[in-house]
């Protein structure tokens, strides 16, 4: 798998305190980028993430522009050539900033100043910016910037590193006088998308040499399985070139509106135009979570999966279900074991979607909120028991 992905990982620059000789130079630079790489805290393989990204000139630094209405019709071609591609790239573009993220990597001999540069998203005019959590893990010190030279100390609202998805929030008031109405993005649907149609990313791909680099293609796929460290997410697929300077970046549709944040690339020989960006609908409840608690509180079942159950495993041991999750145990006072499940049950389903996988338990439980009450469908034995669960907060 390490060889289908490309990382994404944040343009790097390291300022060393002591002066080792080469030998020692070159061993410290490939740790560092080991602990630089976890330190991102990407959730892949390995991730194409973001260096750079665009920087708005000062005339599209207004909130309250007013563009005319999308001309042309529904095909990708024909929006491109009546100007829509240019259309979003004004409407949007100056939303997009700059996050420098400054921390400190442990080396062989001594300790390293490391500095990461990434894009994020304004969406609300107090100041808010939606990242990936990569571009801010472990961070010291975070700037973002406006345009060259318009640089604002941030501070971090909250991150969650299964989603990779993270908020920081600048003070428009410590911002030059002409720059504190900021321009900020508005959020799409990315439910009622259909492949095939428009799909606009706008970067800084492999330096500000390139800032405000904006890519178009299509939506190839929705709910792209992908499965990252244990967690199986669901992405937009999109040939829109997506390179490195895109993370935490915005892909937008035809009317300008964020639908996606781009967040990985698959890199292979043979392999061309395979990106894949956070459906805004995944990312809207995570970022309200992230500036109400600083976290996410995710739902638990309180239970240990001991196998996915298979037809072959089924008619071996003549079980009594082709499909499911055999429960190795049942955590005492969980709503698990609150609902009634027991230790050897086959849990079937749940919240009315059969599960094969344990990828697909989580993904169902991080699709509804604590204190929910769903159903859970059970084998006990040969009988189905349909079971009233109600979800509880992570211990």
């Amino acid at each position: 798998m390490d060889n289908f992905f490309d990382s994404h990982d944040p343009y790097y620059s390291s300022h060393r305190r002591s002066n080792p000789g080469l030998t020692v130079i070159a061993v410290v630079a490939i740790i560092s980028a080991v602990l630089g790489g976890l330190a991102a805290s990407y959730l892949g393989p390995a991730y194409v993430f973001g260096r750079y990204l665009p920087w708005p000139t000062q005339s599209g630094l207004q909130s309250n522009y007013h563009l005319p209405p999308v001309q042309g019709g529904d095909n990708p071609a024909d929006l491109a050539a009546a100007g829509v591609v240019a259309q979003v790239a004004a409407r949007l573009g100056p939303a997009v900033v700059g996050i420098t993220n400054k921390f400190t990597v442990q080396g062989v001999f001594s300790m390293y100043d490391q500095q990461s540069v990434g894009s994020g998203v304004i969406f609300d005019p107090q100041g808010y910016i939606v990242t990936n959590d990569h571009v801010v893990a472990n961070s010291r010190q975070l700037t973002v910037t406006l345009v060259p030279g318009v640089d604002v100390p941030a501070q971090m609202v909250g991150s969650d590193p299964v989603t990779d998805l993270a908020v920081i929030k600048i003070d428009p008031s410590q911002l030059p006088a002409e720059y504190r109405d900021l321009p900020y993005a508005e959020f799409g649907n990315s439910d009622t998308l259909q492949v095939g149609e428009l799909a606009v990313a706008i970067g800084n791909p492999l330096g500000l040499q390139f800032q405000r680099t904006v890519t178009a293609g299509i939506i190839s796929a929705k709910n792209r399985d992908l499965d990252m460290e244990g967690i199986q997410l669901q992405l937009i697929q999109t040939d829109a070139a997506i390179n490195s300077g895109n993370s935490g970046g915005a892909l937008a549709d035809k009317q300008g509106k964020v639908i996606g944040i781009n967040q990985a690339k698959i890199k292979m020989e043979g392999v061309e135009g395979m990106s894949f960006a956070i459906p805004i609908n995944t990312a809207r409840p995570i970022i309200e979570q992230l500036i109400q608690n600083g976290k996410v509180t995710r739902p638990f079942l309180g239970v240990t999966v001991g196998a996915e159950i298979t037809p072959d495993l089924q008619r071996t041991y003549n079980l009594g279900a082709s499909h499911g999750l055999y429960l190795s145990s049942v955590q005492p006072g969980s709503p698990a074991a609150n609902a009634g499940m027991q230790k050897g049950d086959i849990l079937i389903s749940l919240a009315g979607q059969e599960l094969r996988t344990f990828n697909e338990l989580q993904r169902v439980l991080f699709s509804h909120q604590v204190g929910q009450t769903i159903e859970a469908e059970i084998v006990r034995g040969t009988a189905n028991q349909k079971l009233q669960v109600t979800l509880a907060a992570t211990p």
